[in-house]
């Protein structure tokens, strides 16, 4: 399972690795992908019938209308109209909700540099999003995937009161759905008001009840990056240059170190197919990366095949570049890593 003492050979290098690299954001099944492309292309119709055989299973429920809300970021209103045309309105108004979700994450987010005006059409784009949302949930009371998005709506507006009403929504129908929890660990980050310590808490509770082969413990690998960028924005707000806050972030060490090296050897030892392997795997990766552990680093990195996730990398810096130049460092090369296949895939370990 673990292959330590390999010899990698000849990786790519620099933008010819990044240029390898797929991004994760329309997912990795290869079914989901071709419907994501082909709702791009105008075809609402196919994302529609995509969702309908996901409502006995959250997780994949969540998963594909994440990737379907981005693939129909430009196209909301034939969304809208598949319910005149007799799509299921509960399925409708959850891929509704994603694809407004993703229109208000592609404006500017409201940062510390963030003008006024952005910070504005930032939240309205969420508090339109939070609409078809409700009305999802609403439908269909059993969904736990609206109240997991209505979680993340609220952690962007800042709305601690009802983001902890969506999470105990979400916790009330599927208690280990991948997302929710994700939100959970990012909304409890002291750059939005949470703490450290909150963070660390809600990420090590979540990892030591997992289901067995569940990747939920990636999430304390989250809140390191969590913190450490934090940490990285404090240094430059300070005014000090890139070198010494690149000097100053140090790496992950001692017991944080050995408590995610359990988790991720208790996960890839008995870890069942999952739609969020390829984002473990990468959170992992980027831990190791960072506490100075290359075979361990390279292991997961080499089991994410071409795709590459925003989350952790693009906290750092542009996601493909800092992915990249990992992989480059430790000799992973993409195009000979393992397939990755979706939910009912044999891509991953077993």
């Amino acid at each position: 399972m673990w292959r330590f003492g390999w010899k990698p050979g000849r990786g790519l290098q620099g933008t010819d690795l990044e240029a390898v690299l797929v991004s994760a954001s329309y997912g990795t099944d290869p079914l989901l992908r071709s419907a994501c492309e082909a709702v791009r292309e105008g075809d609402a119709e196919v994302g529609a019938t995509l969702l309908v055989e996901t409502r006995e299973d959250p997780e994949v429920r969540a998963y594909q209308a994440e990737a379907l809300g981005r693939a129909a970021v430009d196209r909301p209103d034939e969304i809208a109209e598949l319910v005149q045309e007799g799509a299921d309105p509960a399925d409708a108004m959850l891929w509704l909700g994603h694809a407004l979700i993703a229109r208000a994450v592609a404006l500017p987010s409201g940062g510390t540099d963030t003008a006024q005006a952005d910070r504005k059409a930032f939240e309205a784009a969420l508090h339109e999003a939070r609409v078809p949302l409700a009305e999802s949930a609403r439908l269909n009371p059993d969904d736990a995937a609206p109240w997991s998005a209505l979680q993340t709506v609220a952690m962007g507006l800042g709305e601690r009161e009802e983001r902890e009403a969506a999470w105990s929504e979400v916790v009330s129908r599927a208690p280990h759905l991948y997302p929710a929890h994700v939100t959970r660990v990012r909304s409890l980050a002291p750059a939005r008001g949470g703490s450290a310590e909150e963070m660390f808490a809600a990420a090590g509770a979540v990892a030591d009840t997992a289901p067995e082969g569940s990747p939920l413990p990636s999430v304390l690998a989250l809140a390191h990056a969590e913190f450490l960028r934090g940490e990285q924005r404090r240094l430059v707000r300070e005014g000090n240059s890139a070198y010494i806050t690149s000097m100053a972030m140090g790496r992950l060490h001692g017991d944080a170190v050995r408590e995610l090296f359990e988790l991720a050897q208790g996960w890839a030892s008995t870890a069942v197919p999952h739609v969020r392997d390829v984002q473990a795997h990468h959170l992992f990766g980027w831990a190791f990366h960072r506490a100075g552990e290359p075979d361990l680093a390279r292991w997961h990195l080499g089991m994410v095949g071409r795709y590459v996730c925003d989350v952790p990398w693009a906290f750092f810096g542009a996601a493909r570049a800092e992915a990249a130049l990992a992989m480059s460092e430790l000799g992973v090369d993409p195009r000979h890593a393992p397939d990755v296949q979706g939910p009912s895939g044999t891509g991953g370990p077993e």
